[in-house]
């Protein structure tokens, strides 16, 4: 199946599902559901728990229409959607856990792999401006040493130093702190004090960086590890960047996924 087919399968699926949300699970009330999903003894996909978010009006009817038969009746229907949605994104039912169904303000329904939460309120509506100031600051790093394409970086996070030598221009030298990585396969965002494969001065001095950020109503630097997507993890390292007054972030491939480094102090 190439990439036009995928997506004209993924609309159709995500219309059916929508038309069952609205007859069956009052989506008119509610903003996004979280649906897990696990496989049964004879491996066909079930669902094992549903969370609603984002309720707009009236809790009490949406609790029961989740507690009542019609609920009851969809969900082998949802199960699938959820299984063959993964299938088209290319990732395992089993390393996502599920997936996420979103209301948009068309009233049509957007689709994410894995659980994930509402983002919360500051984080979103700061995310854009975020997201270009680091593209911003990344580029003046660009500009001035080449960094990161155009030579070798050397980085010890143990001593938070990175070292980058491109040879026709200026060598940079940055203070550098793990903030956080992302693993692809199972859509998860870790913060690096909470990485338990890391070294404990790594982590120590990454769970500095994001405690010291006195946004305390932004769930995300509070939640060790949590579904969400490779767009929101650039966010989230451009959110610690601008509150740390970083110079920069390095993302890098890892094992697991991605690894992202906020850049301080860059000089040549």
């Amino acid at each position: 199946m190439d990439e036009a087919e995928a997506r004209a399968t993924r609309r159709e699926i995500l219309d059916d599902v929508g038309a069952m949300l609205r007859e069956h699970l009052a989506a008119d009330a509610w903003g996004r559901v979280l649906i897990e999903v696990t496989r049964g003894p004879d491996g066909q996909p079930i669902v094992a728990g549903i969370d609603v978010e984002e309720i707009l009006h009236d809790e009490a009817r949406v609790d029961e229409v989740f507690g009542g038969e019609g609920a009851r009746a969809v969900l082998p229907v949802l199960a699938k959607a959820v299984e063959a949605l993964c299938a088209l994104d290319g990732v395992e039912l089993e390393d996502v856990r599920g997936g996420t169904f979103v209301r948009r303000e068309d009233d049509r329904f957007a689709w994410l792999p894995a659980l994930v939460r509402a983002p919360s309120l500051r984080f979103d509506r700061e995310r854009d401006a975020l997201v270009a100031k680091l593209r911003a600051k990344n580029e003046v790093l660009r500009e001035q040493f080449g960094f990161p394409e155009g030579g070798q970086l050397v980085l010890d996070l143990a001593r938070e130093t990175a070292l980058f030598s491109s040879g026709s221009r200026p060598d940079l030298v940055a203070r550098a702190t793990l903030m956080g990585t992302f693993a692809p396969a199972s859509r998860t965002w870790g913060w690096g004090g909470s990485n338990p494969h890391a070294p404990e001065a790594i982590r120590r001095s990454s769970m500095a960086l994001v405690d010291a950020i006195v946004d305390r109503d932004i769930w995300e630097l509070s939640t060790p590890v949590f579904s969400t997507d490779e767009a929101t993890a650039w966010a989230l390292a451009a959110l610690v960047c601008d509150r740390a007054g970083g110079d920069g972030v390095f993302c890098g491939p890892e094992d697991a996924g991605l690894v992202f480094v906020l850049l301080r102090d860059a000089k040549p």
